[in-house]
């Protein structure tokens, strides 16, 4: 049984039953006569009775029948059908035909007999419906057309219209869009109490066949959800480009550059998700989004250039913006706090440069002011040299740096004041960078990790990743030292100037074994030194460069440990010479297939270079076929002439 109907209900219609028939409640003979559509059971009962049989929520006969109908898509299945169906909707048309004010009777949850039919997807019932409010005013079109639309328009305790219940399980209710949406284009269908439209609906949930029902059939849909956003805002934020492209299409009924409570538009979305595909539609139908701001004074393009995400798209979505010819002043537009999108890019400390000489060509062309200062007096360098950065995959300030040098920009230092002045303090590499907490208004954005919790944070992370570091280079050296005096091949054990002299002291693969080891010991032992030094550096750009030196000690560690195990087999193996040659390209070759398997472009890139190989070689040899089959012509030509 549908939801529309508890199982209280029927306990309730069962105790009327035992307490003997009462028109005033639903027994559960009149309860099973309405499920089942038998219509024999209430034929002799007047208009005023059949108003009265209600359950204990007010469903009327007719909210129960619609209710247990079994869905439209298994009307037809004799094996799912648990009920008697007539067929047509016949029981709702004999008992509105005995008591038409049933048409227009709601439950507790003020839900219209509509509101049944489409919540369940009786697109039959629901025509049959609306017919129905024609009727009584069939000598008076136009009354007729609005009692149709009062009912379209009647709402539950929630505010939903049957338009509401049809889209939000529109899935397999298309049919009932269909019939609610023509019998009056005109309607735009207000929000509910959750703030939500049909139109936003369809848009939030998917559903691009409904999307379109309501698009192409109502003149002026409405089109706002929570929050103050629209359905062009929730297709951008699902990233869904097919469902952009319908709502764009749409023309001046969808509101392209609307903004939300916060003041983002669609674009701002687009822009922090950095999806080029939607971000290019929205500037092709509205160029002019770029220039507006929201509430804190930031546009699609400081969003794009300051969002905190690592991956290059959004530096893609940058130039996209940058790219139409009618920027103007937006580059160097600033936020409330007087940063620019170029200093929002400077505070992120996720920032991927990519190659810098585009970041100077994009820079060149659209005249960026390098040397701007934000509201709290900080430039782009001073804001660089502020962030404290964990790895140079991550973040890359000396990069970035070097950028700034090109355009002569250097640190405003105009924050050099009194050490009484509230001001948080970094001194790199004997300068002293001045920058203002969050609390003062420094740049914050989603970009910005400049706070004490963020570097605290990192530090612990450093801290963490310093110490599986450290005992790696414990393990590498022990190994390694182990190994000098445990050497393959045993030592001499005979009397003689050679005794205790290991066996294979002459032999070319032992003494690369000795080197390699040699120079693994040597490595970790000093990466364990740098990270025990390291241990007393407070959390600054000097310590992040003392782990990453440790860092690169241990892998080359690591390299020279795995060729010592080679050379030392193959030491030991040398008087069979096939033997160490497979033990010594096959776990070098499954290290070189693992690690192109775990990186698709390398992949494609080494068969492409495989591919191009291959393709030069056979042109070569394809020329050279030609020119030798020319020169043999050329020879059997003369030769003929000769003869």
């Amino acid at each position: 049984m549908a939801s529309g109907t508890s199982a209280a209900e029927i306990l309730m219609a069962s105790s009327s039953n035992n307490q003997g028939e009462s028109f005033n409640s639903m027994g559960l003979e009149h309860y099973s006569a309405a499920a089942e559509g038998d219509f024999d059971k209430f034929e002799h009962s007047d208009s005023e009775a059949l108003a009265k049989i209600l359950t204990p929520n007010d469903n009327t006969i007719l909210h129960i029948h619609i209710t247990a109908r079994p869905p439209p898509e298994s009307s037809t299945s004799q094996e799912n059908k648990t009920v008697k169906q007539p067929e047509d909707g016949d029981f709702v048309r004999r008992v509105l035909g005995k008591c038409s004010d049933l048409l227009w009777k709601v439950n507790k949850k003020g839900e219209t007999l509509l509101h049944m039919a489409a919540r369940y997807g009786h697109a039959d019932v629901a025509k049959f419906l609306l017919e129905e409010c024609k009727k009584p005013s069939q000598n008076d079109q136009e009354s007729g057309i609005e009692a149709t639309r009062l009912m379209l328009q009647m709402t539950n305790e929630a505010r939903d219209t049957a338009l509401h219940e049809a889209v939000r399980y529109s899935d397999d209710h298309l049919d009932v869009v269909k019939v609610l949406t023509e019998a009056d284009p005109k309607l735009t269908y207000d929000a509910n109490t959750a703030g939500e439209t049909p139109l936003y609906l369809a848009a939030e949930r998917g559903y691009a066949d409904v999307l379109d029902q309501i698009l192409t059939t109502c003149t002026s849909p409405a089109d706002h959800g929570p929050y103050a956003r629209t359905a062009l805002h929730v297709a951008v934020i699902r990233k869904d480009e097919d469902m952009v492209e319908r709502l764009l299409q749409a023309g001046e009924r969808i509101h392209k550059s609307k903004q939300d409570q916060y003041g983002w538009m669609p674009l701002h979305f687009a822009a922090q998700s950095g999806n080029i595909e939607i971000l290019n539609k929205l500037l092709s139908k509205d160029n002019s989004a770029a220039y507006k701001a929201d509430k804190k004074g930031k546009t699609a393009l400081h969003v794009a250039a300051g969002c905190g995400r690592v991956d290059i798209i959004n530096k893609k979505a940058v130039k996209l913006v940058l790219k139409y010819p009618w920027p103007g002043n937006l580059i160097n537009e600033k936020d409330e706090n007087g940063n620019t999108p170029f200093l929002h890019a400077a505070s992120m400390s996720y920032y991927d440069l990519g190659d810098p000489s585009e970041d100077i060509k994009v820079f060149n062309r659209y005249r960026v002011d390098m040397q701007v200062f934000n509201h709290h007096n900080h430039n782009a360098a001073d804001i660089v040299s502020a962030n404290e950065p964990i790895s140079d995959e991550q973040y890359l300030p000396d990069l970035f740096l070097w950028l700034l040098e090109n355009f002569k920009v250097k640190r405003g230092l105009r924050m050099i004041v009194s050490e009484n002045d509230n001001i948080g303090e970094r001194k790199d590499e004997g300068n002293t960078v001045k920058s203002k907490s969050k609390e003062d208004g420094g740049v914050e954005d989603e970009g910005n990790r400049m706070s004490s919790k963020s570097n605290n944070g990192k530090a612990n992370l450093t801290k963490k990743t310093g110490q599986t570091e450290l005992v790696a280079a414990t393990l590498i050296a022990t190994v390694t030292f182990a190994a000098g005096f445990t050497v393959p091949g045993d030592f001499v054990a005979d009397k003689g100037p050679d005794q205790g002299a290991a066996i294979l002291t002459r032999n070319t693969a032992f003494r690369a074994f000795v080197i390699l080891n040699t120079i693994s010991m040597f490595l970790s032992s000093l990466a364990v030194i740098y990270h025990l030094d390291a241990t007393h550096i407070p959390y600054t750009r000097k310590l992040f460069k003392q782990m990453r030196l440790q860092q690169l000690l241990l892998g080359y560690a690591m390299m020279a440990m795995i060729g010592a195990f080679l050379s030392g087999t193959c030491a030991v193996l040398h008087s069979d010479r096939n033997l160490p040659i497979s033990a010594c390209v096959v776990p070098v070759a499954m290290f070189a297939f693992i690690r192109l398997c775990n990186n698709i472009e390398s992949w494609t890139l080494f068969w492409w270079k495989i591919e191009q190989i291959t393709d030069n070689f056979f042109e070569k040899m394809d020329q050279r076929a030609d020119n030798f089959i020319k020169k043999m012509d050329q020879k059997a030509d003369n030769f003929i002439e000769k003869i």
